[in-house]
């Protein structure tokens, strides 16, 4: 499994939804990617297909996700109550206005039942030419490409314990540090309702994520009380907990490198 970010490859292997050695990393080479889109396929491809020779992966059935940047995600709701058998063919008829950067007609779409919510379902969604650009550089990396997932499904696949147990008058919210900033995600009553980029480190961080959580509660549920989750363990965490008069919870990943390494094995196991 690998886990791709926009300057990272985390990558893991997995059998029968368990981690079967520590997982392995590496710094994209510069400059090669941007918004979580390849720019120089044969620069990645050989990069990539250099590091599964390295760590005996290059005959290795492939599951992968999508940078967080290549892939957009929406909650839709249906006028009949309810997600439709055909989802993503229905999704298409309808042609709503997700406000994406790229047509629905020009791009790869995952729909997912959110859980508790039969009226609503999550829209993934990113560019044909995106998706297809990660193909040429898996081709040219070698092994065999089976999956190719977005990391937001990854995400909720990791949290669906978290969120179902979750009382529906509380929101979630989940902190994911990454390379120079760190990522806020709102979910209320097991739908994730905001996300916002934060600064990466402390001082900075506290007030940006304060200012976060207060515009959403000011706008959609004033009095309801914050569950704080934390993806990655992060420095000075008694004092964001004392300045947010939170206790935060460290997610236990089970002997995965990431969250949405977690998530793609729960998701694969399921196919």
């Amino acid at each position: 499994m690998v886990d791709l970010s926009e300057h990272l490859v985390l990558a893991q292997s997995v059998k029968r939804g368990q981690p079967v050695e520590p997982a392995w990393s590496a710094p994209i080479p510069a400059r090669t990617c941007r918004n979580g889109v390849p720019q120089l396929a044969d620069a990645v491809g050989d990069f990539i297909g250099d590091l599964l020779l390295e760590h005996g992966g290059i005959d290795s059935q492939l599951v992968v996700s999508l940078p967080r940047q290549a892939a957009h995600w929406r909650v839709v709701e249906w006028a009949s109550a309810q997600h439709p058998v055909d989802s993503i063919d229905e999704l298409r008829d309808l042609n709503p206005d997700l406000r994406l950067p790229f047509a629905l007609d020009d791009a790869y779409v995952d729909v997912q039942p959110l859980p508790g919510n039969r009226s609503s379902s999550l829209v993934v969604a990113a560019a044909r030419s995106v998706v297809e650009a990660w193909v040429e550089v898996f081709a040219i990396a070698g092994g065999t490409l089976q999956h190719l997932l977005p990391a937001q499904v990854c995400l909720m696949g990791a949290l669906s314990d978290e969120l179902t147990a979750t009382p529906a008058s509380t929101l979630v919210a989940l902190l994911q540090p990454l390379d120079e900033q760190t990522v806020l995600t709102l979910w209320r009553q097991g739908v994730p309702e905001f996300e916002r980029l934060l600064p990466g480190a402390m001082p900075e961080l506290l007030p940006a994520l304060q200012q976060g959580l207060d515009f959403y509660r000011s706008n959609h549920a004033s009095k309801a009380p914050v569950r704080l989750l934390l993806a990655e363990s992060m420095p000075d965490l008694e004092g964001l907990e004392q300045a947010l008069g939170l206790e935060a919870e460290l997610l236990e990943r089970d002997g995965f490198g990431s969250l949405v390494l977690q998530g793609l094995a729960g998701l694969e196991l399921a196919q």
